[in-house]
């Protein structure tokens, strides 16, 4: 009888300590946060003539469209690296490849001469 009581009493204190951990934890998490912040004054923008420099042509977007299946579409191949793609997409767009609408227009950089990249 002794022993069955011990055991739901070590019950009792492991739910307890069990909730005051869940309460802490979810405390720490909404007020300090375990994610690492981001600093957007920092970002350097691409200056204006940056644009000037890389041609492009407007597209509708689609269902199933990607930047890079644009861009694939428009130049038969992926001629540059894909960070070149979604660098020249966002000085173009000024939104990032993820953030595409179906729907909306976008400018798709064109490569015709890859030699300098």
């Amino acid at each position: 009888m002794i022993q069955g009581r011990a055991v739901n009493d070590m019950r009792k204190l492991l739910t307890v300590a069990l909730f005051l951990l869940v309460l802490h934890t979810t405390y720490y998490d909404l007020t300090t946060g375990t994610l690492a912040t981001y600093d957007v004054s920092n970002d350097i923008e691409a200056p204006p003539e940056e644009n000037a420099k890389t041609p492009y042509v407007i597209h509708n977007t689609k269902a199933g469209d990607t930047v890079l299946s644009l861009v694939e579409k428009e130049n038969g191949t992926i001629p540059v690296s894909i960070d070149t793609i979604v660098h020249d997409f966002e000085t173009l767009n000024k939104i990032p490849p993820t953030q595409i609408q179906i729907g909306q227009q976008y400018k798709i950089p064109t490569y015709t001469d890859t030699s300098s990249q």
